[in-house]
């Protein structure tokens, strides 16, 4: 993480960036200014992504249904690798492995298995009283599969006393945004915009 108000700094600071393979740097603001855009652009980054924050103050109260079940520890290298195959690396600020153990043993990963194999999950983060919502992914095809993991997310979350919450999504899923919405779920302004330096160029 990095702040500066000077503009000429920031384009210096991009450009100095010397890390190896492809570099992400993301901007955070509620208000988007067409001079950073173009300081990132300048220093060979390119816009690749803006994810949009949505936040709630009243998760919906449901039950978990039969099928709740927490992902074990045996499970990271499957989760880790649906995970990347689910998720973009770049923007969807992916967890490490040790750090999606953390979220196992705390009981942060709920999971679809069917026939000994996961085939979805959800995995978030509690913050004191509210909830980071970070990931759900279902690779089963079956849509009442997404819709039993969110149920069952919502109802841990009820159990636990969870109330707030907040996820971040790509601008691009209107389909999940409104879905989203129709639990109660409202965009904030605040924006995410992702910028990509490859390092083919």
């Amino acid at each position: 993480f990095f702040f500066t108000s000077d503009l000429a700094d920031l384009e210096q600071i991009l450009r100095d960036v010397d890390l190896p393979g492809d570099v992400v740097a993301g901007y955070l603001t509620k208000v988007a200014d067409e001079n950073v855009a173009a300081a990132f652009q300048q220093s060979g980054f390119n816009p690749i992504a803006t994810y949009r924050r949505m936040i709630t103050y009243r998760l919906p109260v449901q039950r978990p249904n039969l099928a709740l079940e927490y992902a074990s520890a045996a499970d990271v290298d499957q989760l880790y690798e649906d995970l990347f195959q689910a998720f973009n690396k770049y923007t969807d600020h992916l967890p490490t492995k040790n750090r999606l153990h953390g979220y196992v043993v705390n009981q942060w990963v709920i999971v679809n298995r069917q026939a000994g194999r996961i085939l979805g999950a959800v995995c978030f983060q509690l913050e004191g009283p509210r909830v980071n919502y970070n990931y759900l992914y279902n690779l089963s095809g079956n849509a009442l599969d997404f819709l039993r993991l969110q149920n069952n997310f919502y109802g841990v979350m009820h159990q636990r006393g969870i109330q707030a919450g907040f996820l971040w999504i790509n601008q691009t899923e209107t389909r999940l945004a409104a879905l989203h919405e129709s639990m109660g779920w409202r965009f904030d302004g605040l924006k995410d915009y992702f910028y990509l330096r490859s390092s083919l160029n």
